[in-house]
């Protein structure tokens, strides 16, 4: 109960940072705050470690090497969490596009003066702000939420059901992949913690999905695997087969 009420009130929370951040100058206040004092060569090396983490082939690696290890050790709780993980992965990333070309959002590196990239004319009314369509194809537009962020949290939620003890250390690890996007110029505070919010719950869908459906797949993850004749006990003498 302690838990859902957490993580009821860090839901609210970053649900209203995401409205500020996108309906008021506090992105652009973060942004500049971000790059006159925290943005340094090795900030940078840093951020590019963590944003490589948030990557679609590295959260679906991980999670399908512990799909296979849950398989072959027979431990459904990690079978539970990796499978659930991978699902939330598919459906993260689905929401997330279609969310970026419906916002159309610039991202901040249009900006002049920010960071790196070829900055927008200062008089160009399409450097900032939402909803400039078509943006299909536009790299530059498709910033809110940000995919990375979705990501690596819908990991961190895959994570934290099969090992809660160690739930700090899952979702610091997300926080770093989102934050790296803001440092390399890539999104603003607001898509950071959209697609934050995106990746859990796309995270805990996955796991429903698993729970909801797991029954009628049978029994997916296999049993111990019988000892052979004459195959020595652990601890004790060959096993003989019993007529």
């Amino acid at each position: 109960m302690r838990a859902r009420r957490r993580g009821a009130w860090s839901t609210i929370v970053c649900l209203v940072l995401v409205v500020l951040g996108a309906g008021t100058p506090l992105d652009d206040t973060v942004h500049d705050l971000t790059f006159r004092h925290l943005v340094s060569h090795e900030a940078r090396l840093t951020a590019n470690g963590f944003t490589l983490l948030g990557t679609t082939e590295a959260g679906a690696g991980l999670l399908a090497a512990l799909t296979v290890a849950s398989y072959r050790t027979a431990d459904a709780a990690l079978w539970r969490a990796s499978v659930g993980g991978l699902a939330g992965l598919v459906l993260g990333g689905l929401a997330s596009q279609l969310v970026k070309h419906a916002a159309c959002r610039a991202r901040p590196r249009l900006v002049e003066g920010w960071g790196v990239g070829a900055p927008g004319s200062p008089s160009d009314p399409d450097r900032v702000g939402f909803f400039h369509w078509p943006c299909f194809a536009r790299w530059r537009y498709p910033s809110f939420p940000s995919g990375h962020a979705t990501t690596a949290v819908t990991v961190a939620a895959a994570l934290v059901a099969v090992a809660p003890e160690r739930r700090a250390l899952w979702l610091a690890i997300a926080a770093g992949v989102a934050a790296s996007r803001v440092i390399l110029n890539a999104h603003f505070l607001s898509d950071a913690l959209a697609g934050g919010l995106l990746g859990w719950w796309a995270g805990q869908a996955g796991l429903w999905l698993v729970d909801r459906y797991r029954p009628r797949l049978g029994r997916v993850v296999p049993p111990p695997r019988p000892l052979a004749a004459g195959a020595a006990v652990p601890g004790g003498e060959a096993r003989t087969p019993v007529p």
